[in-house]
């Protein structure tokens, strides 16, 4: 009986996961469509409805019952960059979501865009808090899925221990401009690691690529590679190891 109450609520808690996103405004960590490259992973965090001030700006998303999505950018003074992108939804699961982009647009002090996009992204939704839900890019096999909800879980760990200090392990330059390169770029020349593996990269503040790695000749053994773009010429590229055990 005990084993058939907690699998009714581990199903019921499965249910709400596609649905508690919609209808609701929340807090993105970066406007959809604005990088076509890096698309892994989006964060939602639900906006606080009793700050109605503090609510009206920053990057948000709001899926629309009507399988409608707009997102938006916006600022308490109008000398700013403000972009947005507009698209459809389709629940595929309880635990997934499509989302087609149409277009992105961007206005204000910055290069004025209106481009049409075909993009369409499939994610796994995984639920961090009642109040955090993270969208994980997925091709449909829920076995990765599941290793990607814990590698991202692994980055957050990274973010947590080194927090602002990023730019301070960028010690090796290079002009390569494909994020794999780079990795292997700086594993080449600053490591004696023969055999690696990149398990999932995500993007940090608009600045950072975090990439969690494995050496796949020893067990159990990963570490980060951070690159950070500079300018026109040159990426910053970083190593860094967990201290936390």
């Amino acid at each position: 009986m005990k084993y058939i109450l907690t699998l009714l609520i581990t199903l019921l808690s499965y249910n709400m996961y596609s649905q508690n996103i919609i209808g609701e405004y929340w807090r993105i960590s970066e406007i959809i469509g604005q990088d076509t490259n890096y698309t892994q992973e989006y964060v939602l965090q639900k906006m606080d409805k009793d700050d109605k001030p503090y609510s009206m700006y920053g990057n948000r998303i709001f899926f629309d019952k009507n399988n409608t999505f707009k997102c938006s950018y916006s600022a308490t003074c109008g000398n700013d960059c403000f972009p947005s992108s507009v698209g459809t939804y389709k629940l595929i699961d309880n635990k997934h979501i499509e989302i087609d982009i149409n277009e992105f647009s961007q206005t204000g002090d910055c290069e004025q865009k209106k481009i049409a996009l075909n993009l369409k992204l499939r994610y796994y939704i995984s639920q961090k808090t009642d109040k955090i839900i993270k969208l994980i890019k997925s091709d449909g096999n829920i076995f990765q899925d599941n290793l990607n909800e814990k590698y991202s879980l692994m980055v957050d760990n990274y973010r947590e221990e080194v927090k602002n200090g990023s730019f301070d392990l960028l010690n090796f330059k290079t002009n390569q401009k494909d994020n794999f390169l780079r990795v292997n770029a700086y594993i080449k020349n600053k490591t004696k690691i023969k055999n690696y593996k990149i398990l999932y990269t995500q993007k940090l503040d608009g600045t950072f690529l975090i990439n969690l790695v494995q050496n796949e000749d020893a067990e159990n053994d990963y570490f980060y590679i951070i690159n950070a773009f500079v300018d026109n010429f040159e990426y910053n590229v970083g190593y860094y190891k967990l201290k936390k055990k």
